[in-house]
């Protein structure tokens, strides 16, 4: 078994895990500065110089990404969405981060399936934050869905040295994990209020001659699978900055 899936399957059974964030950049920045000899990499304090400003309502942007692409949520995921997002009044105006915005306004990206890539998720990252800036949004609601897959042979792999035997019998095990998480930031600053994961295992037997197909459909399902799961905890992660923004 790869180190990566290794590290997923550690992950999901931790279950889902979400981190909220309020801690000052100034006082960071400023602790241990009394320590004789001590002082912080100038880079390293440019990063941490960021100060929370959590506010409510505001107008918060929602962006997709599906293996390292942005794009549109479809089916039974964007009714999920929509209803984890409308619980709570409170929060303000929900505003999509569409791939045609974030491409008309970094100029390049959009492919022919109306999907955005920037090449590394740092600059897509980066471009979704640009694209909010010019849509006036306070902040931005990040959520990425992958997968990955590990494929082992089956007690019947034998079999493949024959014409008949790797067409017709499931010598191929595939195990797919899919990988959810959810960020939300601070369009002005970059500050990172809170996250959330959550992963989900699907296993199944493939024949040789079809194992691309099924690693998609099953990718495919995990991928539905695991959003099924993370929507939720979306809604969790909500509900807690709003309290926090109360206190």
């Amino acid at each position: 078994m790869s180190r990566i899936f290794i590290l997923i399957c550690l992950i999901g059974l931790a279950g889902c895990q979400k981190h909220m964030q309020e801690t000052s950049g100034a006082e960071y920045i400023a602790d241990r500065q009394d320590v004789p000899g001590y002082d912080i990499d100038k880079e390293i304090a440019v990063a941490a110089a960021v100060e929370p400003n959590l506010r409510f309502p505001a107008r918060i942007g929602v962006a997709r990404i599906v293996s390292g692409l942005l794009t549109v949520p479809a089916g039974k995921e964007a009714e999920l969405l929509v209803e984890i997002l409308g619980q709570d009044a409170r929060f303000g105006e929900f505003v999509p981060i569409t791939p045609l915005m974030v491409a008309a306004v970094n100029g390049t990206g959009l492919n022919h399936y109306g999907e955005y890539s920037s090449g590394s998720h740092r600059q897509l990252v980066h471009d979704i934050r640009l694209t909010a800036a010019r849509q006036h949004l306070d902040y931005v609601l990040i959520y990425d869905i992958g997968t990955r897959s590990l494929e082992t042979n089956t007690p019947l792999a034998l079999a493949d040295l024959t014409l008949v035997g790797g067409a017709l019998l499931p010598t191929r095990n595939i195990r797919i994990a899919g990988v959810g998480q959810a960020l939300f930031l601070d369009v002005r600053n970059g500050y990172p209020y809170a996250t959330t994961a959550a992963t989900r295992d699907i296993s199944g037997l493939a024949r040789t001659y079809w194992t691309y197909q099924r690693v998609k459909v099953l990718s495919d399902r995990a991928k539905w699978k695991v959003a099924e799961v993370l929507m939720p905890e979306i809604g969790v992660m909500l509900q807690g900055l709003i309290e926090g923004a109360r206190r």
